[in-house]
């Protein structure tokens, strides 16, 4: 197979994003290094003091991660495996260095491993790696390297304790700022539907996240009412969705104009302090009184649940103040959400070991990381390499799953190490002394978390600058260092590099699996929803949520996956051409599914079950069946890169339920755009698997025309 190189990365200074640099985190993270810092020069102990700021540097980045239990929880994970690492490392190195090569094999295994378990356990297990070839540089017998490892998880403690307290700083102010984006967000989209706009609904809210981890010193009515709004939110987009095709154009677009001012008071609402939200909530009541739509609109009762659902948001928001504070309280039924949301030991071993193959893209990271860190020790170890640590410190830091960000990785850490090896060296020549390094020390670590999220680049020069400070209190000669660290740098950014391309894990390789979930995703929403409004109360409410949230998770994925492929050497078979086709034409599934949902929420009273005729039920049913036979053949396309079976006819079938009269015309609408996407779908694989099955690209005329030998099904 026919690849190339794309060398743009290896250019690439950027991105540059300042609107992410982040001084409060950065001066909350900074305190937890310089006091340990401080206190081991006041009690003249300043290796001391450097042991527990190296433990507390890590720990401050996986500070980074998470939202507030979970963000403890990391740090709390980190900061026991560096210490663990911290003892192993110093032991090993001052008793037997080889054994470090099997030692580093083993910490990078499970480090690539981890990557299985998501960002935030991955960023904590990395830590573990860190931490254990820093302490190979500094070796000590089994009775010191205790007091250094007990140094370091104070150190990591001590960050924890201080995520833990900015909990009481305004607590409920990231929830409500995260409502308050979900709100901004439909008063957007309605903005757009107002303009004559046609474009999809919100993907996701941020706010799930937030209330998932919320803060545990919010209280409880306070919660369940942040909770309420959003599922209001979702309720609206849904309603949003439904009416984003309705025919009479300009009482639709008045609507939507009056629904995004509304969901904007809404937004501002949530953020300002009391006495400036009593003055919005009585303008957004205002616009809302009398609002009503006319009577000869056929999509008159979407319009007024719409409006009920701002009216009842409304009057939660005003209801926000009374929520009577009162001490947090936990039940077990809490406590088993919370570990089920997080992962139990017992959830964490099993994806583990569902990795541990070479078949899986952890696996293979994994294998590859382990085997090129066993390297560059052993390289380091038979030649003898001034503080050669760095070698494979720099490999666990560069080498990644994906191929864009090994190569930006490897690119930016390496220039960044440089220039801040010569910030270092220059501040050396200075001689400030302990108290000037240390007050150096806090400023460049300051700097390098307020620039984490920023630019990777100028993280990498301050944090280098941080460390060889550092590690001058605790003796090693700065200029030596300084140029150590810049050689090894080097060696083991090109070890890393060298790695990926002899070995890479492409994202082509892998998203097949991604896309294939993908359709069997919607393919377990869109028959949910057709079954629910054939036989109202057959799929509870909380289902039809689940499978939402499945669907959108996996197409979270495969946009993540087309974005990683954009940057990889083109492939034959699964290229950008072909999956952003296929993201496009999902897209257009999920509004249509989304829309059909609106239409299933509401409950339905037993005493209107009984009027919904079984010929009306059985046409949908037999739609639904087809649609799950086709979404199965198009999940086989993907996994195989092969063109799929024949899908069911679709628009015969959908042709039969249009004829009944007694079916909702709002059902047959959003039914025929959900069959559009699907038969898109089944072109758009038909013609781009058939041209790489064949070995060849596709021409232009292929890309615009369909399978003529099947043309009912279009």
């Amino acid at each position: 197979m026919a690849t190339h190189l794309s060398w743009k990365h290896l250019t690439q200074l950027g991105p540059f994003r300042w609107n992410q640099v982040a001084p409060a985190r950065a001066a909350r993270g900074a305190i937890g290094v310089v006091v340990p810092l401080a206190l081991g020069w006041a009690s003249g102990q300043v290796d001391f003091g450097a042991y527990a700021a190296l433990g507390a540097l890590p720990a401050g980045i996986v500070s980074f991660q998470g939202e507030a239990r979970s963000r403890v929880a990391a740090v709390v994970q980190a900061s026991i495996g560096m210490a663990l690492s911290t003892l192993i490392g110093a032991t090993t190195a001052a008793m037997s260095p080889w054994l470090l090569v099997p030692i580093v094999a083993l910490w990078g295994y499970f480090t690539g491993l981890s990557v299985s378990l998501g960002q935030r356990w991955s960023v904590a297990v990395l830590q573990w790696s860190i931490a254990l070839l820093i302490a190979v540089g500094l070796p000590f017998g089994p009775g010191e390297a205790l007091l250094r490892a007990a140094l370091v998880l104070a150190g990591g403690l001590f960050q924890a304790g201080l995520v833990a307290a900015s909990w009481a700083l305004r607590p409920g102010s990231r929830e409500r700022v995260a409502l308050a984006d979900c709100y901004r967000a439909l008063a957007a989209y309605a903005s757009s539907l107002a303009a004559g706009k046609f474009e999809a609904p919100p993907a996701a809210f941020p706010a799930g996240v937030a209330l998932t981890d919320a803060n545990p010193l919010l209280p409880t009515p306070v919660r369940l009412i942040f909770i309420d709004l959003l599922e209001e939110a979702e309720r609206i987009r849904a309603s949003l969705a439904a009416l984003a095709t309705a025919d009479d154009e300009s009482e639709l677009r008045a609507l939507m104009s009056d629904a995004a001012i509304a969901l904007g008071l809404i937004a501002d609402a949530l953020i300002v302090a009391r006495a400036g939200r009593l003055p919005l909530i009585r303008e957004l009541r205002q616009r809302l009184v009398g609002r009503s739509i006319v009577l000869q609109s056929a999509w008159r009762w979407a319009g007024e649940g719409l409006l009920g659902q701002l009216r009842a948001v409304g009057r939660t928001v005003a209801n926000l103040e009374r929520a009577r504070a009162r001490e947090p309280t936990e039940s077990p039924e809490d406590r088993r959400l919370w570990a089920t949301a997080y992962g139990s030991v017992a959830q964490v071993l099993l994806t583990l070991r569902a990795n541990v193959t070479s078949t899986s893209e952890a696996g293979r990271h994994a294998l590859r990381l382990a085997a090129i860190a066993a390297l560059a020790e052993a390289i380091t170890q038979a030649t003898g390499l001034y503080q050669g640590r760095w070698v494979a410190l720099t490999v666990f830091l560069i080498l990644k799953p994906d191929y864009a960000a090994t190569l930006y990785r490897g690119v930016q850490r390496a220039v960044g190490t440089a220039i801040g090896a010569v910030l270092a060296a220059a501040a050396d020549i200075t001689h400030p002394g302990p108290g000037g390094q240390i007050v150096g020390a806090g400023l460049c670590i300051a700097t390098a978390y307020a620039l984490f999220d920023a630019s990777y680049l100028l993280f990498s020069v301050f944090l280098t600058a941080f460390i060889l400070v550092l590690l001058e209190l605790l003796g090693s000669p700065g200029l030596l260092t300084a140029e150590a660290r810049f050689i090894d740098t080097f060696i083991g950014a090109a070890l890393a590099l060298a790695a990926y391309l002899a070995w890479p894990t492409w994202e082509g390789s892998t998203a097949q699996e991604k896309f294939a979930r993908l359709m069997e995703a919607h393919r377990d929403y869109a028959t949910a929803l057709l079954r629910a409004l054939a036989r109202p109360g057959s799929v509870d409410a909380a289902r039809l949520r689940a499978l939402q949230v499945v669907a959108r998770r996996a197409r979270s994925d495969a946009e993540a996956a087309a974005a990683r492929i954009s940057n990889e050497p083109a492939r034959a078979s699964w290229t950008i051409e072909t999956v952003e086709p296929v993201i496009a034409a999902v897209a257009r599934l999920a509004h249509a599914e989304l829309a059909l949902h609106a239409l299933a929420l509401p409950p339905t009273p037993a005493t209107e079950r009984a009027d919904i005729p079984d010929i009306a039920s059985t046409r949908i049913d037999a739609l639904a069946t087809a649609i799950e036979t086709a979404m199965n053949r198009l999940a086989s396309a993907c996994r195989t890169l092969s063109p799929p079976d024949p899908i069911p006819p679709l628009r015969q079938i959908h042709a039969q339920l249009r004829s009944e009269a007694i079916v909702d015309s709002a059902v047959v609408g959003f039914t025929d755009r959900l069959i559009d996407a699907i038969n898109t779908l089944d072109a758009i694989m038909r013609e781009r698997f058939a041209a790489a099955f064949r070995g060849r690209p596709v021409t232009a005329d292929e890309q615009g025309a369909g399978d003529p030998s099947r043309p009912a099904q279009r």
